[in-house]
């Protein structure tokens, strides 16, 4: 597909044809409030400059000199959410799972609420920030509206704050509830630079090791736990375990030294080659990964290089010679510490914007990073910092939500939602629950998301 001349039909279902995914109206109605708020011009550049960065980056044309290999520009990270939510339902072909099970969900919350945001003062401005001057980072203005909707569910009067050009940053929503007025605080808080260090050190780790795997021409699955932080396992580290690989010409390659434990082993390709003859697959996917490497873990952490024929589609792969795939944890306890992060900062910065007259409520939003040793740890410094805050206002409550969505090779998304709230001078919770994703007639369950029952 010549990614300057998509086809005509590129971005709409053809006459009679249905969405792969299934209809999804709350999705639809809150894809199609958000592009009303803007020119029909606008979105259609917007669109395709997102779509040309996502097909470049798939055949590997991609001209990114950070080395990051984003499949998005994340200088408009907000036109990437848009075009994964409206290609739900609208242009299926065009749908990254894995990053979409972040965004659809919450867009269908958004789209579920839509009536009741509407009637709150400053939500529409608010909306028109996020297409424009934040467009760079949604997360927190989504955020902010799934709060505003869940105080409007409970029956609250509520208000966005305007911004103030050139004032000190004030808190995000008036709340009046049952004869209360609340001051309520949003904070989202990112992956985090920790985490994307370790991202970048594992590539960097990975580039040379790849390379030699893919000389054997024997495609090959690298699995490593590493002991300790990587930024301490030497530059050749797992160069050297692949060149013994290389020349042992054995299936498989195990080890365990003070850096980590590991194996290599040559994979199988029958199966994801005879699925291949039947169909295309859809790349990158749960799906795909699986057949190609026999198992599917939630959250694995992964790279991979693939010699491939694409499809007319190159979403799709028609054809797969080698692959060469790497599966890393880290397990050092400290790496854990570092990702799990305190969020003392955040609150800190989160009751500084809060008034010193009116009862304050903080609301904190975490993305799961992913392993459960990770959300366990970050769970207990959580209830640590925020049980022992002590704040220089009237803070009553803190409400911390954690988010889990994932792409399975069974599910199109799932989307866990682990709320925990804490009274620092409890009066009278404001919101019962707290959940803001999952619709209120759902079903929830005591505990946390990351212990299965």
């Amino acid at each position: 597909m010549p990614l300057l001349d998509f086809p005509k039909d590129m971005y709409e279902l053809r006459p009679g044809e249905k969405p792969i995914y299934g209809e999804f109206p709350d999705l639809k109605k809150c894809i199609q409030w958000f592009k009303g708020l803007m020119s029909a011009d606008d979105w259609v550049k917007r669109r395709d400059a997102v779509a040309k960065r996502f097909y470049q980056s798939l055949v590997g044309e991609l001209d990114d000199p950070s080395g990051v290999g984003r499949i998005f520009d994340d200088r408009d990270m907000f036109g990437w959410y848009l075009f994964l939510g409206e290609a739900f339902t609208d242009h299926p072909w065009n749908y990254e799972v894995v990053f979409g099970s972040r965004v659809v969900p919450v867009f269908a919350a958004i789209g579920r609420n839509l009536t009741l945001l509407l009637q709150i003062d400053g939500f529409t401005e608010r909306a028109r920030r996020l297409i424009g001057s934040e467009k760079s980072q949604p997360n927190g203005a989504l955020f902010e509206m799934l709060v505003a909707a869940a105080y409007a569910r409970a029956g609250a009067r509520v208000t966005f704050r305007p911004e103030l050009p050139g004032q000190a940053r004030t808190y995000d929503l008036d709340v009046e509830l049952n004869g209360d007025g609340w001051a309520v605080e949003c904070k989202r808080m990112e992956t985090g630079d920790y985490v994307e260090m370790e991202r970048t050190r594992m590539r960097t780790l990975w580039v040379p090791a790849s390379r030699a795997l893919v000389d054997t021409q024997r495609s090959s699955l690298l699995k490593v736990d590493f002991k300790v932080e990587l930024s301490d396992v030497c530059e050749n580290y797992l160069f050297e375990k692949a060149k013994t690989f290389a020349k042992s010409k054995r299936v498989s390659l195990s080890w365990e030294d003070s850096t980590s434990a590991g194996i290599i082993y040559e994979m199988d390709m029958r199966p994801i080659q005879d699925a291949l003859s039947l169909n295309l697959w859809l790349y990158p996917s749960p799906q795909f990964d699986e057949k190609l490497t026999g198992s599917y873990h939630r959250y694995q952490s992964s790279l991979a290089l693939l010699k491939v024929k694409p499809a007319k589609n190159p979403h799709f792969i028609d054809e797969l010679d080698l692959a060469v795939v790497a599966r890393w944890k880290c397990l050092s306890d400290v790496a854990i510490e570092k990702r799990a992060r305190q969020i003392l900062a955040k609150l800190v910065e989160a009751d500084n914007q809060l008034p010193s007259e009116k009862s304050g409520v903080i609301h904190i939003g975490f993305e799961s990073l992913g392993d459960d040793a990770v959300e366990q740890r970050r769970y207990e410094k959580i209830i640590a910092t925020a049980g022992s805050f002590k704040s220089r206002k009237e803070l009553r409550y803190i409400y911390c939500h954690y988010f889990a969505p994932e792409a399975s090779p069974t599910e199109t998304w799932a989307f866990d939602e682990t709320v925990q709230w804490l009274g620092i001078k409890p009066t009278g919770k404001p919101l019962d629950t707290g959940m803001l994703v999952a619709p209120d007639d759902q079903a929830g369950r005591a505990g946390v998301h990351w212990i299965r029952h």
